[in-house]
């Protein structure tokens, strides 16, 4: 049975918890960081989030993280920069790296077909035909990359245009068992072959010790036990949402910490997980064959924001009741990471488009850093 708890009762504890709210060894070293922080709680609660993790990383250190409100509600269970959320299509960022590490090493070709994975006409028939959003003219016909897929770019002559097509990203997984000479099948049950490269290429080389590549690894089952609850909105009161799906699809299965996230944060930024070529092509958005510059890069929505270059993904499962920002802004080596245990992180940015300036987590941020700040609006 859902647990059922008064929106005005848990936002109530949850306020007193936040004025003790959990922080790291670094507390706030400015005034600005402060604001920040007491701004981020009003935010909070006026987007109706149970429990909130934040984690600001500047100039390749942790600056600052915190806990605000609560991971499980029924048993008053805090937030802290420790708490492992499901981090739902941030995980896109970790298959962005880890293909371009792949095809860097031989390993895999970006150039290679997903036509040729095995129950791909099953499955686009099945797609094309759903009526779902992502399957907007999607060809079965033509030919589709593993490039196209990290670049969102599938949909129509594949290459030519942006649609933000998470089912597809999902496909990733099938991929790499059969490249890898396993059954398409291996994806399931298990701690299937894409999980097991994010943990050996990424996770470990950046000391992510509180990070689950699937909900599969045994080796980490206290973060299992440990990940905070989902949580929906009905008719006024928090209702639990379904725990996610264990396996590493491909869009999304990463379970992490933001005190985690900034370790990845810190490792990409200072070469540990590939080389300089790897990390410029990482966040390079593709261009269309007219020359069209797309949003997306690999893993990472590419935008610019009042002359800045802002690389960014969100995370939204309204299923298990999660949501998530990482937000990166290269040229002032600043980022912003928040994972909540609710919805109220997700904005709606629209499928053919990069748009964080509409969160107003993102523009707290960006405002209160003086980070595109001749937008007066």
């Amino acid at each position: 049975m859902h647990l059922v708890i008064c929106i005005v009762a848990a936002f109530v504890v949850a306020f007193s918890t936040s004025v003790a709210a959990q922080t790291s060894e670094t507390s706030a070293p400015n005034r600005e960081l402060q604001l920040f922080a007491a701004e981020l709680d009003s935010l909070r609660i006026a987007h109706h989030i149970p429990g909130l993790a934040a984690a600001v990383v500047r100039d390749q250190t942790l600056l600052w993280s915190e806990g605000y409100g609560m991971a499980y509600l029924d048993d008053n269970v805090p937030v802290t920069p420790d708490t492992p959320f499901w981090i739902a299509s941030v995980t896109k960022t970790f298959l962005g790296l880890l293909f371009l590490q792949l095809d860097a090493d031989g390993e895999i070709s970006l150039e290679d077909k997903i036509n040729d994975v095995p129950e791909w006409d099953d499955f686009c028939e099945w797609f094309s035909q759903s009526g779902i959003v992502f399957a907007e003219d999607l060809r079965c016909d033509e030919a589709i990359t593993v490039r196209n897929i990290l670049n969102h770019s599938v949909n129509g002559k594949p290459g030519t245009r942006f649609l933000y097509n998470p089912i597809m990203f999902s496909r990733l997984s099938r991929y790499i068992e059969n490249a890898y000479g396993h059954s398409v099948r291996d994806i399931e049950g298990r701690q299937n072959t894409l999980a097991q490269l994010v943990e050996k290429r990424i996770l470990a080389p950046s000391g992510m010790e509180r990070t689950m590549s699937s909900q599969w690894q045994r080796e980490k089952s206290l973060v299992f036990f440990d990940m905070a609850q989902g949580y929906g909105i009905e008719d006024g009161y928090y209702i639990r949402r379904r725990r996610p799906d264990r396996e590493l699809a491909g869009g999304a299965g990463v379970v992490s910490t933001v005190e985690d996230l900034a370790r990845y944060d810190i490792a990409f930024d200072t070469g540990v997980l590939a080389s300089g070529s790897v990390m410029e092509k990482l966040f390079t958005p593709a261009l269309s064959p007219d020359g069209t510059v797309l949003p997306y890069a690999f893993g990472w929505y590419v935008q610019q924001y009042n002359g800045e270059r802002l690389v960014w993904h969100s995370g939204w499962d309204e299923e298990a009741g999660f949501s998530a920002l990482y937000l990166k802004v290269p040229d002032h080596d600043i980022t912003l990471i928040l994972l909540a245990n609710g919805e109220g992180l997700r904005w709606g940015n629209p499928l053919d488009g990069a748009e964080v300036e509409k969160s107003v987590f993102a523009r707290a941020f960006l405002d209160r850093f003086g980070i595109g700040m001749t937008d007066n609006k």
